[in-house]
C-alpha cells in the first residue's frame, strides 16, 4: 500500500489503496475457483488466500499500485484493481477482479477506464498494456471497450507467454478529445 496513491470515484466505485479493510472480500475471491479461473489455481483456505492477499499490501508502487474497489451506494467491497508495473517491469499495466455477484455489470470496464483515466491524464504516462487468458473472452472485451488494441505476446507471466494489448497516450487523449 502507498501513501501516495489518490482515491479515485466514478459514477457508481470508489478505488482507494488497497488495505486490512479489503482483504476478507478479497481472500474470499481467492479461494473461488471462478474468480481464479484465468489467473492461477485457486487458495485452498482462508489461511493460504489471506497471506497471498496480505503479500500484495507489502509491495509499495509509489502512485502506482492496487486499489481496493467499494460500491459508492453501500461501501461494500466487490473487488481490485492495479496499475502496476509488469514482473518483467517492461510495460505498466491495467488489471481488476472482480467477486462472481458483481460480474456482468460493467464494473470491470469502469474499473478499468478509471485507472486508465488515471495514468494518462495524471501521471502522463506514454502507454499502457495489460495481459489476460486467451480464453478469456470477457476480459478481452472489457479491454477492447477501454481503447486497447491487440499488441503480441508477453513472456512477463508465463513462459509460453499471453496476449498483449495496449493504448498509448496519443491514442487515449484522441479517444477523449484531450490534448
Amino acid at each position: 500500500m502507498s501513501d501516495l496513491q489518490p482515491r479515485l470515484i466514478t459514477d457508481r466505485l470508489i478505488l482507494e489503496p488497497f488495505g486490512e479493510d479489503h482483504i476478507p472480500t478479497l481472500a474470499h475471491a481467492d479461494m473461488d475457483e471462478r474468480v481464479m479461473r484465468y489467473i492461477r489455481a485457486p487458495s485452498p483456505d482462508y489461511a493460504s488466500a489471506e497471506a497471498r492477499i496480505r503479500q500484495i499490501l507489502m509491495q509499495d508502487d509509489g502512485v502506482l499500485g492496487i486499489w481496493g474497489v467499494r460500491l459508492r451506494e453501500n461501501n461494500d467491497v466487490i473487488g481490485l484493481g492495479i496499475l502496476r508495473p509488469l514482473p518483467d517491469k517492461s510495460d505498466i499495466e491495467v488489471g481488476y477482479r472482480l467477486t462472481v455477484p458483481h460480474w456482468g455489470k460493467g464494473f470491470a470496464t469502469e474499473i478499468a477506464r478509471c485507472l486508465i483515466n488515471y495514468g494518462f491524464g495524471t501521471l502522463k504516462l506514454p502507454t499502457i498494456t495489460a495481459t489476460f487468458d486467451a480464453e478469456n473472452g470477457a476480459s478481452r472485451r472489457v479491454l477492447a471497450k477501454c481503447g486497447l488494441r491487440d499488441d503480441g505476446i508477453t513472456t512477463a507471466y508465463s513462459p509460453d507467454g499471453t496476449p498483449l494489448v495496449r493504448i498509448n497516450l496519443a491514442d487515449w487523449q484522441a479517444k477523449n478529445g484531450k490534448e
